[in-house]
């Protein structure tokens, strides 16, 4: 019997796993950095990717799906470090739109968990493998939050560690400080944070990115972030107060104090050094702030109001370019919904303002792919076509090496080793 039961493994075990699919002569931009590989080959089994490099190096499988992509770009399925789902209820056709255009994975920097259910039983009854959904909880705000039915509100230390612990123990794979938090709650939040591994992020108007980053913050949401650090301090303490006053200041102050920023001001490079030693996560957001001059956003902008919007909207790119030469870590954050983009596409207007900002397209595909990755705490599986990563990945029938605008050519999107219906969703 027990030979029987032998031959029997060894039976199972000699069976294929499952599909194997074979992609072939693309050229292959995996995400680490390294030039391309202009004639690929790479081998997907089950939801993994067992082998890569060009064709000439990797034996093609016995009883592989062969996949000719010839003429085509390949990278890692893009990765969305601020996703809003839209509408109360929630409605979870945008998140699948955005698969389509190639986000296998996201994060909401700030929402109850109950909102997700939507989406997560769309993706169960249609056998999806993505996207992968990342949640923070709620945000952790102060009193009078900027948005009370997204925020829990932390009176003190104390009840801001007990909201942490709670969304962490809900499954939070990060905890984002709102900016209305106080100085020794925010650190609170981060000293969680810093116990439990789980990622720290902050939405900053009135507490200083470099004080925080130093005390242990592992990355911003928004450029503008940075500028409570960057400006003077009186200028800081006026912009700060008026803030505190009033929420809504936040909306055209912000340009106004971008506009007038020296980067390399004492203030200034004081924040450069604290970045190129604790290297945080820098989620700038470029394309929520997008202003261009002479195009009014409002009814009631006057011609002064639109040109100091363009001239922030301006420095905003110049500081994400600054940051990123000091050695944040730029990820992309599309924002869903912003002025210049097309429904499902503001991760790929986010791809071509990192290279206005500065970024070389593979700089900026980078940022979207494997630095996003590192962002969720997920390098071991994420972010790169490498042997023992999740099979997701997107199939471009341009080159974003040669304009990154040629992001928005996908054809096709793999996501755990699946092919998405692609023209199904793009209708949502």
């Amino acid at each position: 019997m027990r030979s029987l039961i032998l031959l029997l493994l060894a039976v199972v075990a000699a069976q294929p796993a499952g599909r194997v699919l074979v992609l072939e002569h693309a050229r292959l931009v995996d995400g680490t950095g390294r030039p391309p590989i202009d004639d690929s080959r790479i081998v997907i089994e089950g939801d993994r990717v067992t082998a890569v490099g060009p064709v000439a190096s990797v034996p093609f499988p016995a009883g592989g799906e062969r996949v000719d992509l010839s003429g085509r770009t390949v990278l890692p399925g893009l990765v969305d470090m601020h996703f809003h789902l839209e509408n109360k209820p929630p409605d979870p056709n945008l998140a699948l739109r955005q698969l389509a255009n190639g986000v296998t994975a996201f994060r909401d920097p700030g929402q109850w968990d109950e909102y997700f259910a939507g989406l997560r039983a769309t993706i169960a009854a249609d056998r999806l493998g993505g996207p992968r959904i990342h949640t923070a909880g709620p945000h952790i705000d102060g009193e009078r939050p900027a948005y009370p039915d997204d925020s829990v509100v932390a009176r003190d230390p104390m009840e801001a560690r007990h909201f942490a612990e709670r969304a962490i123990a809900q499954g939070a794979t990060a905890i984002k400080i709102y900016f209305r938090l106080p100085l020794a709650s925010a650190k609170a939040v981060i000293d969680v944070c810093r116990e439990r591994h789980v990622m720290s992020t902050a939405h900053l108007e009135q507490l200083e990115a470099g004080e925080l980053f130093a005390y242990g913050l592992d990355g911003v949401e928004h450029i503008t972030s940075l500028g409570p650090s960057l400006l003077p301090q009186l200028e800081r303490e006026r912009y700060r107060q008026a803030v505190l006053a009033d929420n809504g200041a936040r909306s055209t102050g912000r340009y106004a104090a971008f506009a007038g920023l020296d980067l390399e001001s004492p203030d200034a490079r004081a924040l450069w050094e604290i970045i190129a030693t604790r290297k945080p996560f820098i989620d700038a957001t470029l394309a929520v702030f997008e202003r261009r001059a002479g195009v009014p956003t409002d009814a009631k902008d006057t011609p002064e109001m639109v040109a100091t919007r363009a001239s922030g909207f301006k420095k905003m790119l110049a500081a994400t370019r600054r940051a990123f030469q000091a050695g944040g870590r730029v990820v992309m954050g599309g924002h869903s919904t912003v002025p210049f983009a097309g429904r499902g596409e503001a991760p790929w207007r986010e791809m071509e303002l990192l290279v206005d900002a500065g970024l070389t397209p593979m700089q900026a595909i980078e940022a979207a792919t494997a630095t996003g990755a590192a962002f969720l705490g997920r390098t071991g599986d994420l972010g790169t076509i490498e042997p023992g990563k999740l099979a997701d990945l997107i199939v471009l029938t341009g080159n974003p090496l040669r304009q990154i605008a040629e992001i928005r050519t996908v054809e096709r999107v793999l996501a755990g080793g699946d092919w998405v219906d692609v023209a199904k969703y793009r209708k949502n």
